[in-house]
């Protein structure tokens, strides 16, 4: 799920390029991106998700006995702000990509159905244990539900538009082969030679095929695009004639002897998941990193910088007057940086 909780899933993570022109004046937006600005109270409600008692607490068991009296009172308000400030700004990070999708899906001319918002948040909530569990992840992660529903739910439900949209028409060329393995080069020509004085494909392979895998049904391998083989295996399939016997042809395994036996193209309902994912993430890459080249994001600095790191592009902390510098020390009922993180992780989890 990870990629459905960062929004740009698996994707376009490594294309998502904010082009930050200067942070906001303080004020009452957020954030501003594209022109459309992100209030800034819908981030300060972040906080709503937090158990502040407990979280003091937890901080002030982790503190040394030795502070005390008003150094204590602020190292507590000091680690406190630090864990709030945190939380907003991995809130205001969704809402920012949230935005970013929906550039792109106002581009493509699509907008997400109620049907689509509800097989996202049936997908959400199922990936992460089942309704019984929404709350107390998302009061763990510090995400109220006006969060989830808004944001998270929302921009998976966009980027089911736009995968719906990607998808219409798409086809893909396949080719099935079958083929004969064997360890030298000598026996592949004696393969062929007994091909080519009539002897049948399928029996010869039940007979001296090495893979172990296809030998007991003939030599048979499934229906499959182009790159779904070792490179000369592959090579050799999409330049051969259909139903022309080709070899040897040496890869890693060994000497094969292949026969293109059918040849077709599918629509999208008939592609295998795989095969989808890598029609819709290769689009998809597409049309973020040209629509993103050119958005402009700017915000208010109380929350952070935009980093300009392609490989990793985010909402990053900066060090202000009065904030610690880090997370707080774990302690009993508080959420150290790295539980936090793993909690994202239980929501982001792969799709």
């Amino acid at each position: 799920m990870r990629n459905r909780i960062r929004l740009l899933a698996a994707a376009v993570s490594t294309v998502l390029l904010l082009s930050a022109c200067g942070p906001l004046p303080p004020g009452t937006a957020a954030a501003v991106v594209d022109g459309t600005p992100i209030p800034r109270d819908a981030i300060e409600r972040a906080i709503t998700g937090l158990e502040l008692g407990e979280l003091r607490e937890a901080i002030a068991a982790g503190l040394p006995a030795e502070l005390v009296g008003a150094e204590r009172d602020a190292a507590i308000r000091e680690q406190v702000d630090a864990v709030v400030l945190d939380t907003q700004r991995r809130v205001l990070d969704l809402y920012i990509r949230r935005e970013i999708v929906r550039i792109v899906a106002d581009e493509a001319g699509v907008a997400a159905t109620e049907d689509d918002r509800d097989r996202a948040r049936d997908a959400l909530i199922a990936s992460i244990g089942g309704p019984e569990a929404l709350s107390e992840v998302l009061a763990q992660a510090g995400f109220t539900e006006e969060v989830f529903e808004d944001v998270i739910v929302e921009q998976e439900a966009l980027l089911e538009a736009l995968r719906r949209e990607v998808l219409a028409g798409a086809e893909l060329a396949v080719r099935e082969p079958r083929h004969i393995l064997v360890d030298t080069e000598e026996e592949a020509a004696e393969v062929i030679a007994e091909l080519a004085a009539g002897a049948d494909f399928a029996e010869l392979a039940i007979e001296r095929s090495q893979d172990p895998g296809s030998a007991q049904v003939g030599g048979a391998l499934d229906a499959a695009p182009r790159g779904a083989w070792l490179p000369e295996f592959d090579d050799a399939v999409w330049t051969a004639e259909l139903g022309a016997v080709v070899g040897p042809v040496q890869t890693q395994a060994g000497f094969h002897v292949i026969e293109v036996v059918a040849e077709d193209t599918l629509v999208a309902d008939e592609l295998p998941p795989q095969q989808v994912q890598q029609l819709v993430s290769g689009e998809l890459d597409a049309r973020f990193f040209a629509a993103l080249e050119e958005t402009e994001v700017r915000v208010d600095p109380a929350f952070g910088v935009w980093s300009d790191d392609a490989n990793d592009p985010s909402l990053r902390p900066v060090d202000p007057v009065g904030f610690a510098p880090s997370a707080p020390p774990p302690g009993e009922g508080e959420l150290s940086q790295e539980q936090l993180e793993e909690l994202l992780e239980q929501l982001e989890g792969d799709s």
